[in-house]
């Protein structure tokens, strides 16, 4: 029961490797707050505890609408920088910031009902005008690391293979095309189409 109760409460089973990546469980009426603090500083201390451990494979069970820039590149380099070999395998969606989490796995899963989901994500700004002004040119930053971060993975996928080559020297093109295609607004695929497109690797059988 020991066992079960950690799992519960920290989202890690050690015995098996496991991380569960969800949001934190509050109250029934309690709106689904995506990545946030608490959600990146309790998988940090989870994906370390295992790394030092040893350096088996890790498996991360990921459920997450998205969430804040900033706490979900916390858990993307945590995963980048891991020594182990990290499989990432979603269940419900891959949304927003957990669609560019997802690229972090060296091994990326898709549940066959789930769907994924990039955008441009969205901002709010106010005070005081040129740090306003500091924070846009800021976010013009962050949008080059998303669809740099979505390219490098996704320019293998079929769809940029027969479109492009499949090489590392066509990801500028990849990434002028997702630009352009997120300029249409939020854009769903299923599991299916998101392997087609390089986003992930495979379906759970």
């Amino acid at each position: 029961m020991d066992h079960l109760q950690d799992i519960h409460s920290y989202g890690l089973n050690v015995k098996n490797r496991e991380i569960f990546l969800h949001n934190f469980l509050g109250s029934n009426d309690e709106a689904n707050p995506g990545v946030e603090f608490r959600m990146a500083s309790i998988f940090l201390k989870n994906i370390k505890i295992l790394e030092h451990i040893s350096r088996d494979p890790i498996t991360i069970y990921m459920n997450s609408v998205g969430g804040e820039w900033s706490d979900g590149m916390l858990i993307y380099d945590a995963i980048q920088l891991c020594k182990c070999y990290v499989t990432t395998i979603v269940y419900a969606q891959a949304e927003s910031m957990s669609s560019i989490i997802l690229q972090a796995a060296d091994e990326r899963v898709l549940s066959p009902n789930s769907y994924f989901m990039p955008h441009y994500g969205s901002t709010d700004a106010g005070g005081e005008y040129l740090s306003v002004q500091n924070w846009v040119k800021f976010e013009k930053h962050i949008c080059d690391v998303m669809f740099n971060i979505y390219a490098e993975r996704c320019y293998k996928g079929k769809f940029f293979k027969d479109k492009y080559g499949g090489t590392k020297e066509t990801i500028p093109k990849v990434t002028t095309w997702l630009r352009s295609k997120l300029k249409n607004g939020d854009w769903y695929i299923n599991a299916k189409e998101a392997i087609h497109y390089g986003f992930a690797d495979k379906i759970l059988s």
